[in-house]
Order: structure tokens, then C-alpha cells, then sequence
């Protein structure tokens, strides 16, 4: 992801986020791909505790949807996406990261080779800076340096999510 779809994302997040706090939801992801050479695509990710379903999907689509095309921020075409973020949710804010604490994740860097992740264990975030432990030991970065990370939840913990609690019952956690 360059600068500029970095701060596409960031605004888009800014005019998206009053519309899911609305409807109980929360805006847990802005994904924006494609736009030069062909239709853009934004992906929105939208959750509550106990799970976000379908239909508030739809709500939160009707609702941003328009405002999107108001604001015209996206230049080109673009489609909408709507979704919830399943087993494998984004993280991009720090509080993404705290959520997530002790669970699995993969982490790429921007200026890193695409193929290249950081994968390990979500631990310490405070102050902008995340640390996941990996295999070679612990791998601390400022979050603004993420181009793309993702938690990879296990069936337990994405069930536990389901159930309203967290991912990592009390005393995982690092």
C-alpha cells in the first residue's frame, strides 16, 4: 500500500465510522485496492460483540454507500464491499492490536518483499508500537510502518468471539 491509498484509507475511515457507531457496530477494517489501472474495490469490515451478520452488513452498506458517493473521495469506479472480519481480521489500529494480544498473526512492513511476513504471537503494545514474537525472538515496529497485518484465529478463539468474549480466555494474554 502506497502513501496515498494509506490516507484514502485513513479519510475514509474518518466518514465511515459515525455510520457503523449509529448502528451498534464497529468499523473494524478499510481496505482499498485497485484504482489505477482497474475498478477500485473497498472493503469495509464491520463487527459488534457476539458477531455482526448479514443483514447488519446491509444496514451499514445503505447507510455509508451513499455518503461514499456524496463525498466522492474515490475518483475512479469503485465497488462496496461489506463484510464482517472473519477468522483472519485486519489490524490496523492499536487497539486492533491490544484486542488481539496473544493470538496469532502475520505482519508485513512496508518497504518489506510482498511475500515476506512477520509471523508470531501478538504481545506488548503501548504507544504506537506493537511486538509480535516470532521463533527468533520478539519483533517490535511502529503500527504506522504495517502496510498489512492479520490475526489467524483458531476455531476456539473465533468462537469465543462469537460468544461476545474475548479471543484468549483470562491469563493468556501476555
Amino acid at each position: 500500500m502506497d502513501a496515498r491509498t494509506h490516507e484514502l484509507r485513513d479519510r475514509l475511515r474518518v466518514l465511515a465510522e459515525p455510520v457503523a457507531e449509529r448502528l451498534g457496530l464497529e468499523l473494524t477494517a478499510v481496505e482499498v485496492y485497485g484504482g489505477r489501472t482497474r475498478r477500485a474495490l473497498v472493503r469495509l469490515s464491520v463487527d459488534k460483540p457476539g458477531g455482526a451478520g448479514i443483514q447488519d452488513c446491509a444496514r451499514f452498506s445503505r447507510g455509508v454507500g451513499p455518503l461514499l458517493d456524496v463525498e466522492d473521495l474515490i475518483v475512479a469506479a469503485y465497488d462496496l464491499e461489506v463484510s464482517t472480519p472473519g477468522m483472519e481480521p485486519p489490524l490496523q489500529r492499536e487497539k486492533d492490536f491490544l484486542k488481539y494480544a496473544g493470538c496469532t498473526a502475520r505482519v508485513r512492513l512496508f518497504g518489506m518483499d510482498s511475500r515476506k511476513w512477520i509471523k508470531g504471537t501478538l504481545g506488548r503494545v503501548a504507544d504506537g508500537q506493537a511486538t509480535v514474537n516470532t521463533v527468533e525472538g520478539p519483533r517490535t515496529f511502529a503500527i504506522v510502518d504495517i502496510d498489512r497485518a492479520n490475526v489467524e484465529l483458531n476455531a476456539e478463539q473465533f468462537a469465543r468471539m462469537g460468544e461476545g468474549l474475548p479471543p484468549n480466555p483470562e491469563g493468556e494474554t501476555p
